[in-house]
């Protein structure tokens, strides 16, 4: 009987640690999920991770403007739908002449030029200049720098407009002395243009205005490729146009200065916005970046392009 007993101990024994066995093997499982959640999460949410760094992938706009969201669109931005693009009003000119100086007027008289630079942001400031736009035609009227400054020795000069690769024909909505050399282009995507006008004010436009508006309102000169980072003195979201590569900006502030403004690889929306924050400036486009970023002032180089490119748009300000 005893041996008995020992035996149907043991076995009672025995099933007990498989019971155990299995209550363990179930804890796991639930704390296995509970990590690959929290994970699967974070690696979701965090701007760092691989699918938002390393590559980058075309999302819709985003309305974290700390943080921009990246896009795999060649042209570096995600495309903003709105209105349809107000094209047509007024027909195309095949040249616009000698490029003409429009004078910027400042409420303060200021040095000219102005190295504000900071956190990697390469920043000037321009008072009171007179202000020339290169590109008269939608020929091929790309220029390297040094030809650029062989022409304007005394003066600040960035590339501008964006263009095609192939052709050198200069792209999107382009105004140079008062007429239409590239009108906006048809669809529902939002485009905008810094505008500076035949009295030295400037505006960021969008394709819902029609370019006869923008002219009978004194455009003189209009500059062409990205989304505007801030509007009429208002911060606009961010739409994952200012990712890792290297940008350029033209803006003016309240007091009607102008700025070049140049980012260096991976500054980021969040720093470039606080770069500018203390500088009240109330329009700010971004332009044709990457390779054919380049500024000189006075003759010397201060960022060069890449791959010394020649572009056609330059904006050049004495």
């Amino acid at each position: 009987m005893k041996h008995k007993k020992h035996k149907k101990h043991k076995k009672h024994k025995k099933h007990n640690i498989w019971v155990l066995v299995i209550l363990i093997l179930i804890v796991i499982g639930i704390v296995s999920l509970g990590i690959y959640a929290s994970q699967n999460s974070f690696i979701h949410n965090d701007p760092t991770s691989k699918n938002s760094s390393d590559q980058p992938t075309k999302t819709s706009v985003s309305n974290n403007s700390d943080q921009p969201t990246k896009t795999s669109v060649s042209n570096g931005y995600v495309e903003k739908k709105g209105e349809e693009a107000a094209v047509g009003s007024i027909a195309l000119v095949d040249d616009a002449g000698v490029s003409e100086w429009v004078k910027v007027s400042s409420k303060a008289n200021l040095d000219k030029f102005t190295d504000l630079s900071t956190n990697n942001i390469t920043i000037y400031r321009i008072n009171n200049p007179e202000v020339l736009k290169t590109v008269t035609n939608r020929t091929d009227q790309r220029m390297k720098m040094s030809e650029v400054i062989a022409k304007y020795p005394n003066a600040l000069i960035m590339n501008a407009s964006a263009f095609n690769m192939q052709t050198g024909q200069v792209a999107g909505f382009q105004i140079n002395n008062g007429k239409l050399i590239q009108d906006w282009s048809p669809g529902t995507t939002t485009q905008y243009a810094f505008v500076i006008n035949k009295d030295g004010s400037c505006k960021i436009y969008d394709s819902s205005t029609p370019a006869l508006t923008i002219i009978k309102n004194g455009g003189q000169q209009a500059y062409d490729f990205g989304t505007a980072i801030i509007r009429d003195g208002k911060i606009q979201p961010s739409d994952g146009s200012v990712d890792w590569k290297i940008h350029i900006f033209i803006a003016n502030d309240k007091d009607n200065n102008l700025y070049a403004i140049l980012s260096d690889t991976n500054a980021g929306y969040d720093n470039i916005i606080k770069s500018v924050s203390n500088l009240k400036l109330q329009n700010m486009l971004l332009l044709d970046s990457g390779g054919s970023s380049q500024l000189s002032v006075n003759g010397k180089t201060i960022v060069a392009s890449q791959d010394d490119r020649a572009v056609p748009d330059y904006i050049v300000m004495k």
